[in-house]
C-alpha cells in the first residue's frame, strides 16, 4: 500500500481562503471611495492655494469659490458641510482648515469611521 502525500487545498480550505478574500473586497468597496474623495479634497485645496484669481478675494467669496470647486469635483456632501471647513484670517490670506470624519457601513453592523485633517495657507494678497 502506498501512502500519498495531499497535494493543494480541501474544500473546506477553498471556501475559507474565498470567504475572507469576499469580505476584503466588500471592505475596499465601501473604504477606497472615501480615500479618493479625500485625494480629490486636497487636490482642490492646493489648486486653491497656487491659483492667481483668488487675489484680492474676501473670505466670503472665497469660501463661495472653494464650495463651487468641490462641487465641480463631485464632491457634493462635503461642499454642503458647513462644520467641515473652516477659514481663518491670517497675515495675506486666509488658512483653509478642513477637518472631518466619515462613517459607512462595511456588513451588517459592521462600520467604519476615518477622520481627515488638512490645511492650506491661500494668500489672497
Amino acid at each position: 500500500m502506498m501512502n500519498r502525500k495531499q497535494s493543494g487545498l480541501t474544500m473546506i480550505s477553498w471556501i475559507v481562503v474565498i470567504g475572507l478574500v469576499g469580505i476584503q473586497g466588500v471592505m475596499a468597496l465601501r473604504i477606497i471611495p472615501v480615500y479618493i474623495n479625500y485625494s480629490t479634497l486636497k487636490t482642490v485645496m492646493d489648486d486653491m492655494q497656487a491659483k492667481a484669481s483668488i487675489k484680492g478675494m474676501t473670505g466670503k467669496e472665497l469660501n463661495k469659490a472653494f464650495r463651487k470647486r468641490l462641487k465641480t469635483n463631485n464632491l457634493y456632501d462635503l461642499a454642503s458641510d458647513k462644520e467641515a471647513f473652516k477659514f481663518k484670517k491670517i497675515q495675506g490670506g486666509y488658512n483653509l482648515k478642513a477637518d472631518y470624519e466619515e462613517r459607512g457601513a462595511i456588513l451588517g453592523n459592521l462600520e467604519f469611521v476615518a477622520t481627515f485633517n488638512y490645511q492650506v495657507d491661500v494668500l489672497t494678497k
